[in-house]
């Protein structure tokens, strides 16, 4: 599926982000994941630190957006140490969108 803009264009042919960088609406924790898939693989715990506290949520929504998102499971330790078992690690497919 071809992946589709994330963006809106207003009258005047600009894209419009009303994304603030610390929202936790929607559309800005979609705009953040979509984001950083672009730069390579995150994993759950990543995107959480990131203030997308509903990931797998917002990566179901891109999905139906048309984005191809694979999600691998995946064992990782935490900077506390402890070891979270079943962890989703999500990339882009095709890498950069």
């Amino acid at each position: 599926m071809k992946n589709a803009p994330i963006e809106k264009i207003n009258e005047s042919g600009k894209v419009q982000n009303h994304c603030n960088p610390k929202s936790t609406t929607t559309e800005s924790q979609r705009h953040r994941i979509l984001e950083a898939l672009r730069t390579g693989p995150k994993t759950s715990y990543e995107l959480r630190r990131m203030g997308c506290y509903q990931a797998p949520a917002r990566i179901i929504e891109l999905r139906r957006m048309g984005y191809e998102i694979i999600t691998e499971r995946i064992t990782l330790t935490d900077r506390d140490g402890f070891q979270h078992y079943g962890c989703a690690l999500y990339s882009l497919e095709g890498g950069e969108a």
